[in-house]
């Protein structure tokens, strides 16, 4: 059969490259930024006090970087930020999913009650002061599991699971029970491996507030348990706290040719903490938009 062709479809109007230069002029807000603080942590911290770095990086060096890491301070605020996210990520799915999933089955009694408290976290909540007070009661405060027990549970991610489990096949669930499985069977080796989408989108929700969270850490973490976004947030905060940093044994040179500035070092703690979650994110894409729209249209 011959292919029949519509007389102007194909036709490009003014309106067309009107939004293709918009999205061009989106995009070029969006990423140039991310783009300036990369060529700045990039370039000799001296040379940069010029100014003009716009697109290219003028004294390349590598210097910055190795500044970071071989700081203590840093490497400390490193390793407690991943150990916090891994760990953190992986409690709060776990937790997450196991109380989603239960609340979902009818036969549960007081379902609605456990319904009715996940959902009246998430418009009231017990305040700054009667938090603090709490998290040091339990024993948490300046306690590398204040990042963890916290966190691992979420009403808005349990929403948003429950929505997905309440209709998933009972037939499955039935067929394993009857061949001898328990809940703890169905839950961890049929439903957890058929929820790849939702667990995925939920595991990247928690890694980047575990990752990019500070607030908590000024409060409850202390100096020992500086992460490292915690840490970047009180060098900018506090450019004079940053400078006697970069002067004492602290932030100390191992070469004389080599001065950090406070911009190198802003430029390049932002590079390092967002340079993690740049690498995740694409791998786990593909999961999120499906995620969010079984977890949110299902029911």
């Amino acid at each position: 059969m011959a292919s029949l062709k519509i007389k102007g479809v194909n036709k490009k109007t003014w309106v067309d490259y009107l939004i293709v230069i918009l999205l061009i002029v989106i995009i070029f807000i969006t990423f140039y930024p991310f783009w300036n603080v990369l060529i700045l942590s990039l370039n000799d911290p001296t040379d940069a006090l010029k100014g003009r770095l716009w697109i290219w990086p003028r004294a390349w060096t590598f210097n910055n970087y190795i500044h970071f890491f071989e700081q203590e301070i840093f490497l400390n605020a490193l390793f407690i930020s991943i150990m916090r996210t891994v760990i953190g990520t992986i409690a709060s799915v776990l937790f997450t999913s196991a109380f989603a999933y239960g609340i979902s089955k009818k036969y549960l009694r007081g379902q609605k009650i456990y319904i009715a408290m996940m959902m009246l976290t998430m418009y009231i909540s017990g305040g700054l002061i009667p938090t603090f007070l709490v998290i040091q009661g339990l024993g948490l405060y300046q306690k590398f599991l204040v990042y963890i027990i916290p966190t691992m549970f979420s009403s808005y991610y349990a929403l948003i699971m429950f929505t997905y489990f309440k209709t998933f096949p009972k037939d499955l669930e039935e067929s394993v029970k009857i061949d001898g499985g328990n809940d703890f069977v169905v839950f961890f080796r049929i439903v957890f491996p058929l929820s790849k989408p939702i667990i995925a989108t939920i595991a990247l929700f928690n890694a980047v507030g575990q990752w990019n969270s500070w607030f908590d850490t000024l409060l409850y973490g202390g100096t020992k348990l500086m992460t490292l976004q915690a840490l970047l947030v009180t060098i900018i905060r506090d450019i004079q706290q940053a400078q006697e940093l970069l002067k004492s044994g602290q932030l100390a040179q191992n070469y004389t040719l080599y001065k950090p500035t406070i911009e190198s070092v802003k430029a390049t703690a932002m590079m390092i903490t967002a340079i993690p979650i740049i690498m995740i994110y694409p791998f786990l894409q593909k999961y999120f938009v499906k995620g969010i729209m079984i977890g949110s249209l299902k029911g």
